[in-house]
């Protein structure tokens, strides 16, 4: 194995182990301590293949509780040994060994292969907003052919970090996350709020934190990058399961006026058959707000900003008309709320009469609340209950939680207004800048489950950190911009989320913004959704949106129902409406897919080189990428028919797409299959993203259906893809509740051995009410013309009574 030259970074004033031990060290119920002449190094163990690192001045370390690690060391055997040269921490998968000399540290596997290699680590005392702390950094060196992912959501269009300085400041369009995995199976979760850099060059890779007391990461070994991302998990805690209905269409837009400009969307969306299972309400609707009428509504809106209420002007009813939306329209709703407070609201004097707001004034006029205390999140909390939920609210939408103050795209100007908030319950806002999210969101979540233990909880956010996921919370891509370049990256920016270790993440459907506000992307030059050109890229941004985890259209300048981009029969009009409806065809795919995630730790949106780690050539695309097991997906991101800016001839309009070695792949919509290991060509007519099955794949699809739930997902065809052994896993509960945490539910097996041509359903386990006890599986191996695309298959090869013990069948 080939690692870089390394050496040990030399500053003046910084602590290092640099000068030898001899050797002793002290044990403890769950890890080792060893002490050098100034500073000292501390291994716990959490799980076989888990351990903490830290490393600290004058033997000093930190009972300061982590904001993101929720789970304690756990009670496995490990064994220490020492020689003359190095301190060996083991357990039964991976060691730790501790150089003597320096205190560096080199993680091996069971099998005493070399996983990672630290390089040195200081502590550079300073003050930081009036706290006496540390500058806090380690180095490692990495091997030179190894990929590395995650450390959150960012706009550069890069998939792999090897070369790259990454900054983890929240930004309305960055949401960071210092995990990151490895295609060496190993993974680095450092636990550090405060502004950090990643680095990796000629000299090593380094995570750099502004303020800590000491160094602190958890290193996580694994077979495979999914068990490194289930280990985070099991560090950070789980991500439970949405109701079925959030996996369906979402509309919003800024803003429906009132409760009957949002109604007739409700409607209109049923009265043309268009598969829709949420409705969105922006803000404002809190205030007789109308922005054309100048400022005296303005001031109105912004006094009372935040404040958990509806204005009789926007909604004089909301409790019936909730109640409508629900049982007459079958739709779920959601609202946006902040946390920052108007000053003529009842939570904004609340939180004021008890010391839970910070100092710096928001840009609406009002002030944000400390979600660092745990009384000032049961205050906001309170108010969201009884004045939203109580109403019939079904999700929250948690705008600005990065936090913001003014226009935050950069990360200069972020990490200033972030800072102005000064001081938090937990600290200096230095200290704990980058967890605002995670723990506005905690607050949300816990009582959420308290008050309503029967309403699974969906949180939409734009910020993110470690361990959010816990929080039943999507995160989005901010309020970008609407550009071809902009769209392209939200592929590797959604991909490197969700490789951080949160499943869950979407973006506008479109682009917030669809002219001006460069902040230094890129600005869109479209006026609205009659431009022919706008149309093409809001088509492609939407098939690309029914295969991110949460299907959501959203944006300003103007509206995104899809009857606005043509009419039945115009291309545009169609292919919105085929994608919408392949969206709830593979609902069973999906639901299961997101069970797989809650129980296993599993990962939706999937980089190729979680899949295909072997296979080099997968480690920089960031325009691929799998949507689950099955599927993989190569969205549109160049213009080719409207826009007189194309670069594509009208004789040359398709693109590329690289089919990863080591498996043989099938074009979703004609069934021809192909050899793995080489780049393909095909079409791409304005109804065609390309999608391409792995040979080896079962895939069920549920009937047309107008909204998630809206009939059983019966008859389901189960779509055979040949050339490999293949199973899948399908799962149903009751679509919503926490039962399932109490073992309601039922799963059923699928198995293909290819050489034999068997087909297997196993014998079904578990129950719950409401279960189908008889169904049809309607089985189609696929091959050109059978079995593809949206339709439902005219030709099936076997009819499938399923009563709920193993069939067998043989092709």
């Amino acid at each position: 194995m080939n690692y870089r030259n390394s050496f040990i970074w030399l500053f003046m004033g910084l602590i290092f182990t640099t000068c030898q031990t001899d050797g002793t060290y002290e044990k403890s119920e769950n890890g080792i301590r060893i002490d050098f002449p100034d500073a000292s190094l501390k291994l716990e163990v959490f799980t076989e293949k888990i351990v903490r690192v830290m490393y600290s001045q004058n033997g000093e370390f930190s009972d300061r509780k982590s904001l993101s690690v929720i789970k304690d060391p756990g009670s496995i055997d490990w064994d220490v040994e020492s020689n003359n040269t190095e301190v060996i921490l083991s357990t039964k998968a991976i060691a730790i060994h501790v150089n003597k000399e320096n205190g560096n540290c080199f993680l091996k596997d069971s099998d005493g292969n070399i996983r990672l290699i630290e390089n040195g680590r200081y502590l550079e005392a300073d003050t930081v907003m009036g706290e006496n702390t540390f500058h806090v950094s380690q180095k490692f060196v990495l091997s030179e052919d190894e990929g590395i992912y995650g450390l959150g959501q960012h706009q550069d269009g890069i998939m792999n970090w090897r070369g790259h300085e990454v900054t983890l400041v929240q930004t309305n369009v960055h949401a960071v996350n210092p995990f990151l995995v490895s295609t060496k199976n190993y993974g680095i979760l450092w636990d550090n709020a405060s502004k950090t850099i990643f680095n990796d060059d000629d000299s090593g890779a380094s995570f750099w934190s502004e303020v800590g007391d000491q160094v602190d990461y958890y290193y996580i070994s694994g077979e495979s990058m999914d068990e490194v991302i289930a280990g985070y998990r099991e560090l950070t805690g789980q991500a439970p399961m949405f109701g079925k209905w959030a996996f369906g269409y979402w509309q919003s837009k800024e803003r429906y006026k009132d409760a009957n400009e949002l109604m007739n969307i409700v409607k209109e969306y049923r009265d043309r058959r268009i598969p829709i299972d949420n409705i969105v309400q922006d803000w404002c609707y809190w205030a007789d707000y109308d922005p054309d009428d100048g400022d005296k509504t303005w001031k109105s809106a912004k006094e009372n900003w935040s404040s958990m209420q509806y204005h009789p002007s926007t909604y004089s009813d909301p409790v019936n008309t909730l109640k409508e939306i629900h049982d007459k329209y079958h739709m779920h709703y959601m609202i946006s709320i902040w946390p920052a407070l108007g000053p003529k609201t009842d939570i904004f004097k609340e939180m004021e009469e008890n010391g839970f707001l910070y100092p710096a004034e928001h840009w609406s006029s009002g002030y944000l609340y400390d979600a660092y205390s745990q009384k000032a999140r049961d205050i906001y909390w309170k108010h969201i209950k009884d004045g939203l939920m109580a109403k019939g609210v079904d999700a929250l939408w948690m705008d600005g939680t990065e936090p913001e103050l003014g226009d935050q795209h950069t990360f200069d100007v972020s990490e200033n207004n972030i800072k102005k908030f000064g001081q938090t319950e937990l600290g200096s806002m230095a200290r704990v800048m980058n967890a605002f999210s995670l723990m506005t969101t905690k607050g949300t979540y816990d009582n959420w489950r308290k008050d309503f233990p029967k309403k699974r909880v969906f949180i939409l956010t734009r910020s993110a950190f470690t361990g959010q996921q816990r929080n039943a919370a999507v995160t989005w891509s901010g309020d970008i911009n609407a550009t071809w370049d902009i769209f392209r990256n939200q592929i590797s920016s959604g991909l490197n989320f969700c490789m951080a270790g949160i499943p869950y993440w979407t973006t506008d459907i479109g682009a917030f913004f669809l002219h001006g506000h460069d902040m230094g992307y890129g600005a869109g030059d479209y006026e609205s959704y009659e431009d022919m050109d706008y149309r093409e890229l809001y088509v492609r941004w939407f098939q690309y949106g029914a295969f991110c985890p949460i299907f959501r259209s959203h944006g300003t300048h103007t509206p995104r129902e899809v009857w606005r981009f043509g009419t039945p029969g115009e291309s545009t009009y169609e292919s919105l409406l085929k994608f919408d409806n392949l969206r709830y065809r593979l609902m069973p795919y999906i639901y299961s897919i997101a069970w797989k995630v809650t129980n296993e730790g599993y990962t939706m949106m999937r980089g190729l080189p979680m899949d295909f780690p072997t296979d080099k050539k997968v480690y920089d695309i960031n325009n691929q990428y799998m949507f689950g097991p099955s599927m993989m997906i190569t969205p549109v991101t160049e213009d080719q028919y409207f826009s007189e800016r194309s670069t594509l001839t009208d004789n040359v309009k398709g693109i590329e797409t690289y089919l990863p070695a080591g498996a043989d792949w099938y074009d979703f919509w004609t069934g021809q299959k192909f050899e793995g290991g080489q780049i393909f060509w095909r079409p791409t007519p304005l109804d065609i993203m390309p999608i391409y099955i792995k040979a080896g794949s079962l895939i069920p699809f549920g009937p047309f259906k107008q909204y998630a739930d809206e009939v059983q997902e019966d008859p389901i065809e189960l779509r055979i893809y040949p050339g490999a052994d293949g199973s899948f896993v399908l799962y149903e509960d009751e679509n919503d509740n926490y039962n399932y945490e109490k073992g309601s539910f039922a799963i059923i097996e699928f198995l293909w051995n290819d050489e034999e041509q068997t087909f297997i359903i196993g014998d079904r386990k578990g129950e719950f009410p409401g279960m189908l006890m008889e169904r049809t599986f309607n089985v189609v191996l696929v091959k050109d013309i059978a079995g593809v695309g949206v339709d439902i298959s005219e030709k099936i090869d076997k009819v499938i009574n399923y009563s709920g013990q193993e069939v067998s069948i043989n092709f």
